[in-house]
């Protein structure tokens, strides 16, 4: 797992890195933008935005604070000049575009050298009283919104919804398998202080992929502890440099209701991923595989629930691929979010209907699986199938998959009897049991034979069960 560094660059600057503008290259590196920098102090009335923006218009900086008392769309594109602050009262939205039309912020701020001192001058988004927080930035479907060198500070108050102090929305809500939208861009962005979510990519709602340096700290609450939330299918959205610190949870919830997903890459981003329900690998259309890589050095914690786990695969014609290779100096690891773990925590890992070619499980760990699978037949005694992972074959179970596609991963503290249940009915297949570790916490039967063709099942003593 990497470790990303959090920095105030203006010291730091001329070591991490230039690109012209005065934002630093190095992913992870950001101005310090929880100060005003450069700007002048505000003062004064400033300006109060009570109706919807639906003519381009420009906030100022000489302008500032600009007063937001009540919630307000924006339905044209509202421009913010750096230095500007805006400032929204105790549960206030500005939502961006609608669900039938467009609308735009576009509040970039500057960050450059001058004089051998960096010249920060971002764009501020905070409380009026930070004692009473505003709700977020909703950026609908339609709607996009543009921020560089700019600070989201002590908003996120939960309102009806999904929470978050920035909550960028698709199109593809509840079951429904819109396209994704990438409307948002953040380059050296702070999120500071929200009362729930700092980030929240709802419903196939993602980042463009020039998004960067995304800071997110002091945030989260009882609602909702992460410092991101994000569905499976935009998860590679996430931006490079993602910093999470002193947040109730510095992790990132992957979380749908869902039971299918688009092709996805869970990245080193530095940051565990918290899996929410269950995490299907298939389309919802006959086609193709559809593909999920795990990077190196990633975590995968999966909450304490009934059927939590990774399920790939949902038929013959939907077929999933689990790519999950990682290093022996960075394995991947499967394992509980519990605060204190336990073997059977969560279900485990399931391959449906035949893995297809290009399925791989290789240097991870699997820890703490091997809950309920309210399943049978195939196990080991008393006809159980609960286990770390279940492979079950095609056409009616008749065959096995085409090769012992699991290697060099390690299992242990893990409930149930079996650790690899072999669910398919033949009397060869690959054995998983001589390319894998398993520890002193496992079942006596670490990996189970297929169930054997003719009368009778797997334990009714006609052969052994487990392969040695």
């Amino acid at each position: 797992m990497r470790t990303l560094l959090l920095v105030g660059c203006t010291s730091l600057l001329a070591a991490c890195g230039d690109d012209g503008g005065g934002i630093p290259d190095a992913p992870g590196v950001v101005p310090d933008l929880s100060t005003r920098g450069s700007c002048e102090t505000v003062s004064g009335p400033g300006t109060e935005h009570t109706a919807n923006v639906t003519a381009a218009e420009t906030w100022t900086a000489a302008g500032s604070p600009h007063r937001i008392p009540t919630n307000i769309s924006v339905l044209a594109t509202l421009t913010i000049e750096p230095c500007a602050v805006v400032l929204l009262a105790s549960g206030v939205t500005i939502t961006i575009g609608s669900t039938s039309g467009p609308g735009t912020i576009i509040a970039r701020g500057t960050s450059a050298m001058v004089g051998g001192s960096l010249d920060l001058r971002p764009v501020t988004f905070d409380a009026i009283d930070r004692s009473a927080k505003w709700a977020q930035l909703y950026v609908e479907a339609l709607g996009t919104l543009d921020l560089e060198v700019a600070a989201v500070q002590y908003g996120g108050q939960p309102v009806t919804g999904e929470p978050g102090a920035i909550l960028v929305q698709g199109v593809a809500g509840g079951t429904n398998g819109g396209a994704i939208t990438r409307s948002t861009k953040l380059v050296n962005v702070l999120i500071e202080g929200s009362a729930s979510y700092g980030l929240n990519l709802n419903a196939w709602g993602a980042l463009d992929a020039a998004s960067r340096d995304v800071v997110i700290k002091s945030s989260g609450g009882a609602q909702a502890p992460y410092a991101v939330r994000v569905e499976p299918g935009v998860v590679g959205t996430l931006p490079v440099g993602l910093v999470a610190t002193g947040n109730m949870k510095d992790a990132i919830e992957v979380r749908t209701i869902k039971t299918f997903m688009r092709d996805d890459t869970f990245v080193d981003r530095g940051l565990p991923y918290h899996i929410i329900g269950p995490l299907s690998v298939n389309s919802n259309a006959d086609g193709a595989p559809l593909k999920l890589t795990i990077e190196a050095g990633v975590t995968l914690a999966f909450e304490d629930r009934v059927g939590s786990g990774i399920f790939v695969g949902s038929s013959t014609t939907r077929q999933g691929i689990l790519d999950a290779i990682g290093t022996a100096a960075d394995p991947i690891v499967f394992t509980s979010n519990k605060a204190t773990k336990a073997a059977g925590d969560w279900r485990g890992i399931t391959f449906r209907a035949s893995p297809a070619t290009g399925n791989r499980i290789s240097h991870a760990r699997v820890e703490y699986a091997g809950g309920a699978s309210q399943t049978s037949s195939f196990g080991c005694g008393p006809n159980t199938n609960d286990s770390a992972v279940f492979i079950q074959g095609t056409g009616g179970d008749q065959m096995p998959p085409a090769s012992a596609f699991i290697d060099n991963t390690t299992f242990d503290n893990i409930g149930g009897m079996t650790v690899i249940v072999s669910a398919w009915i033949s009397d060869t297949g690959p054995n998983f049991a001589p390319t894998n570790t398993f520890g002193a916490a496992t079942g006596a039967c670490k990996v189970s034979r297929p169930r054997r063709t003719g009368t009778g099942d797997v334990c009714d003593g006609g052969r052994t069960t487990c392969w040695p």
